[in-house]
């Protein structure tokens, strides 16, 4: 009757075994699908922040293109301004700009200042001062431009 008490320990201590063995086998399972789903989403990740950077350098490049092209207009509008012969100064004051930001108008525009137009304002030179004096007296009373 020993020998049949431990053959039943041996055979229980087996089936135990087995038992533990298995739960450790299911968590490895467990435990490697995990690790497979971490390296998956951490793949993810890197292809996703890729993308992100690509579609980040294409926003900032057609920002740098629409930047461009209002600055582009709005100098347009300052040598326009400038072209109707009023100051660097007051195309400033009236833009709400420095002076430093109104760059000067070109000189030789091929043909846009004629030389009468030149001789012209030379001759109007005081006039011009004259009308500049007022203006800045109007510029006073009214409220600038923003």
């Amino acid at each position: 009757m020993a020998e049949v008490r431990k053959s039943a320990k041996q055979t229980e201590a087996r089936r135990r075994a087995r038992e533990k063995a298995a739960e450790f086998r299911a968590r490895q399972d467990k435990l490697e699908q995990l690790a497979v789903d971490y390296f998956v989403a951490a793949d993810s990740l890197d292809e996703i922040e890729a993308a992100a950077e690509k579609e980040i350098a294409a926003v900032r490049a057609h920002a740098e293109k629409q930047s461009a092209e209002a600055r582009a207009s709005a100098e347009d509008v300052m040598q326009r301004m400038l072209a109707l012969g009023i100051t660097r100064a007051e195309v400033a004051e009236r833009l709400g700009v420095s002076v430093r930001d109104v760059k000067k108008a070109p000189t030789g525009n091929a043909g846009t200042d004629s030389p009468t137009r030149a001789a012209a304002s030379e001759d109007d030179a005081p006039a011009s001062n004259e009308a500049e004096t007022s203006h800045e007296h109007e510029h006073l009373e009214e409220p600038a431009y923003a």
